[in-house]
């Protein structure tokens, strides 16, 4: 080894490498406080050890259900079932970092000489050759790979395993990875793409241990204009997924640690801000599971490692409050005890509850708490973003008692197979439809033949109540704008109102997909939902008359490459404009307590009762409490203003009250 390479080598060991009392440290911290991650870990580096590999790490981007073996070599091209996915992630080493963490928690030399062992054998084998470029040198896969390399080596350089030879080629393939970061001809995408933040990322971690100033400037240049470029003013990134959004913060949360251990602050206090503005949203978009929502190509992956990271690197106690307790698993080997110790004097901040709004991705959250046992609702209509975006506009979630009530399809693959399309597609999100007719079918796996555009969102709340808006021109072609209204009172009644405007041709439909836990029976006109913690009553409306409504099954993906089945139900209305469903949440028994009616609206003035087409009216009756609900299908005017139901009357388009209360009132969501 020349004495450049000395001196770097050294450096790194310095600056990033993990020995001595550290190392049995952050064993023991993560012994103590997170054994099933210790487990996870071990797992994972005996099967790479026996030539086993089984991509099931909580942030792997495209998991396999299947465990791979080869007997014999690596075969480092090697593709499952027509699926790409599987070599890029074998090449990008994720799994290497796992026999790093094995070797300090067991102290056994052989995971860190399975590390050096393929090491040599990768860069022996896959060498940088123009033929490479889409498999195993992607660009994206180079710029994880580099970090990934350096943080498997950073736990293993002490080792005897680490000789020399390792060393030095350890060096000359980051190298290599600079270079071809550095050269990259995709420039324009990498820009606009989270791939360019992955990308860069790398770079500027090589800029450092390889002494390379150009590398740094470059991978700056490019991370601080993928800030200004891909990040939303409501913090969210652009491609309306939140699993790449995370993805994306996560790498610059990495960029802010490597220029910290370097003394560089590659960002101002405005790009701070941007980051910071993303973390935010990861917060407040979270399920009461701890999960992200699988909205676009979104696996159902826990997000509090994640904001534990957020939390120390940027100091911020609300972000340490919807984390882990203690300093997660992976930051442990990332920070060391310093960072845990560092963690636990964070101070958190309390939490506000209530509603929040992204109005530039278009979604909308409103939550009782920020515990397990939470309720949880979200709404999504905003715009498509990049490849990873699903045709869910007007879609919602929902989650009573902590439990996941209405869910999102997933995504499964990424492959040109007749599954990626129907997980794509409208009807397999909780949106309203034209029944057997998308808005806007797949071109291919990526893209779209057409971009509809959503119009803005109105949220609002007024005490118990919630009002959420929404529409969009999907069905514009056919001269049909759809659009939903949300009515809420606390968790405890929710009502889903769609009306199609225009020149409706077809039955138009409700689409609702149910977590796995819930059990799906029929009760008269009524649908019972049970699951583990709540139990519900459902009850649709079709121009307020009883609507048909079919239960099914329907695909659902927590996780690339796994597909299981939930139930669903369509809600259809033949020859009607407006479909209204009803889920009202049991307090007791079979939902026997449950009482959803349609009443007549009628003008106070004139007392004539209004036709479905102009207003819609119900009662809802759950245990001794009644509440009122009032949808004009118009605006109040023209006499018919002050609109009501059992003579409790208002000036609004929405409207609801409280039928027990005295005295009696609307309450006017909407003018």
């Amino acid at each position: 080894m020349d004495e450049k390479l000395k001196r770097q080598w050294n450096q790194f060991r310095e600056k990033m490498g993990l020995d001595g009392p550290a190392r049995g440290q952050c064993a023991r911290l993560c012994r103590e406080y997170w054994p099933d991650d210790c487990r996870r870990t071990m797992k994972t580096a005996d099967e790479v050890l026996e030539h086993t590999f089984l991509f099931q790490l909580p942030w792997d981007m495209e998991q396999t259900q299947e465990p791979v073996h080869f007997p014999e070599e690596l075969d480092w091209n090697y593709i499952l079932h027509d699926d790409p996915e599987f070599a890029y992630q074998m090449n990008r080493h994720r799994y290497w970092i796992c026999l790093g963490q094995a070797y300090c928690l067991t102290g056994d030399e052989k995971y860190a000489a399975e590390l050096a062992g393929q090491l040599l054998d990768w860069t022996e084998n896959v060498p940088w050759v123009k033929e490479s470029e889409k498999l195993t040198w992607r660009t994206l896969e180079a710029g994880l790979r580099a970090d990934y390399w350096v943080r498997a080596m950073a736990l293993c350089a002490g080792s005897p395993a680490v000789t020399e030879e390792v060393a030095e080629r350890f060096l000359e393939g980051l190298k290599l990875h600079g270079k071809r970061l550095f050269e990259n001809p995709n420039t324009g995408f990498s820009q606009k793409s989270n791939w360019g933040v992955m990308e860069y990322a790398g770079l500027y971690l090589l800029g450092f241990i390889l002494e390379n100033q150009e590398h740094v400037e470059r991978a700056r240049q490019y991370l601080k204009g993928g800030l200004h470029t891909q990040v939303m003013d409501d913090g969210m990134h652009w491609e309306a997924s939140p699993m790449y959004h995370n993805e994306v913060l996560m790498a610059y949360l990495e960029v802010m640690r490597v220029g910290d251990i370097w003394g560089d602050r590659p960002f101002d206090g405005e790009e701070l801000g941007i980051i910071e503005s993303m973390a935010q949203a990861t917060l407040g978009l979270k399920t009461p599971s701890g999960c992200q929502p699988m909205t676009g190509d979104s696996d159902d992956t826990d997000v509090r490692d994640l904001l534990s990271q957020a939390a120390l690197l940027l100091k911020n106690g609300q972000l340490k409050t919807g984390a882990t307790r203690q300093l997660d698993y992976e930051s442990i080997w990332l920070w060391g005890p310093e960072g845990f110790e560092e963690y636990q004097n964070l101070e958190s901040q309390a939490l506000e509850t209530g509603l929040m709004e992204f109005p530039c991705s278009g979604q909308v959250v409103c939550r009782d708490g920020w515990g397990e046992k939470s309720n949880w609702l979200y709404f999504i209509n905003g715009p498509l973003g990049g490849g990873h975006g699903h045709q869910d506009k007007l879609h919602i979630g929902l989650w009573l008692d902590g439990e996941e009530v209405l869910a999102d399809s997933g995504r499964f693959t990424y492959t040109d197979v007749p599954r990626r399309y129907e997980l794509k597609a409208a009807h397999a999100h909780n949106v309203p439809v034209i029944k057997g007719v998308e808005y806007a079918e797949s071109t291919d796996t990526w893209t779209y033949q057409a971009l509809p555009q959503c119009f803005p969102n109105r949220a609002l709340r007024k005490g118990e109540y919630l009002f959420i808006e929404g529409a969009h021109g999907g069905y514009g072609d056919r001269g049909v704008v759809a659009r939903r209204r949300i009515v809420a009172v606390s968790f405890d009644i929710l009502a889903v109102s769609d009306t199609f405007l225009g020149n409706v041709s077809g039955d138009i439909a409700q689409m609702f997909h149910f977590g796995e836990t819930i059990r799906l029976s029929a009760a008269g006109a009524r649908t019972v939902g049970e699951g583990e913690k709540t139990s519900f009553v459902m009850m649709s409306f079709a121009d307020g008359k009883e609507a048909a409504s079919e239960q099914g099954t329907a695909m659902i993906s927590r996780h690339y490459n796994q597909l299981g089945q939930t139930a669903c139900v369509t809600v259809s209305g033949e020859g009607a404009r407006t479909l209204t469903t009803f889920f009202v949440k049991c307090r007791g028994g079979e939902g026997g307590n449950v009482e959803i009616a349609p009443e007549k609206v009628r003008p106070a003035v004139s007392g004539r009762e209004l036709n479905p087409r102009e207003a819609e009216g119900y009662v809802i009756t759950a245990g001794d409490r009644k509440t009122g609900m009032v949808f004009l299908h118009h605006e109040a005017g023209n006499g018919v203003d002050y609109n009501g139901i059992h003579g409790v009357c208002g000036l609004g388009r929405t409207m609801v009250c409280d039928l027990g209360k005295k005295p009696e009132r609307m309450t006017v969501l909407q003018w």
